[in-house]
């Protein structure tokens, strides 16, 4: 891929990620709608210009999240095995 059209992809990349998150944390349906149809927008350009690398790009911004998730469960976890020990608890 040539280099101004591979940065325009991982400048657009970023740009829908950042559109994807600011729908998910939205507040009502009205703040929702602007960020989704611009990331749908973003999505809909590279998936018929360069589907191969979006979905490539998309897979590995899912695993991302997923490995994220998996890490913030795991530390929730050790935190509350921590409380429950009794031996993590000072001696009396």
């Amino acid at each position: 891929m040539y280099r101004k059209v591979d940065y325009e992809l991982h400048q657009d990349f970023k740009r829908w990620t950042e559109l994807i998150d600011r729908a998910a944390h939205a507040e009502n349906e009205v703040e929702r709608e602007k960020p989704a149809l611009q990331a749908a927008a973003l999505e809909e350009k590279w998936s018929c210009t360069a589907a191969e690398f979006w979905r490539m790009m998309c897979d590995l911004h899912e695993r991302r999240c997923e490995n994220i998730d998996l890490m913030r469960a795991r530390a929730r976890a050790e935190m509350r095995t921590d409380i429950d020990d009794p031996r993590s608890r000072p001696c009396a």
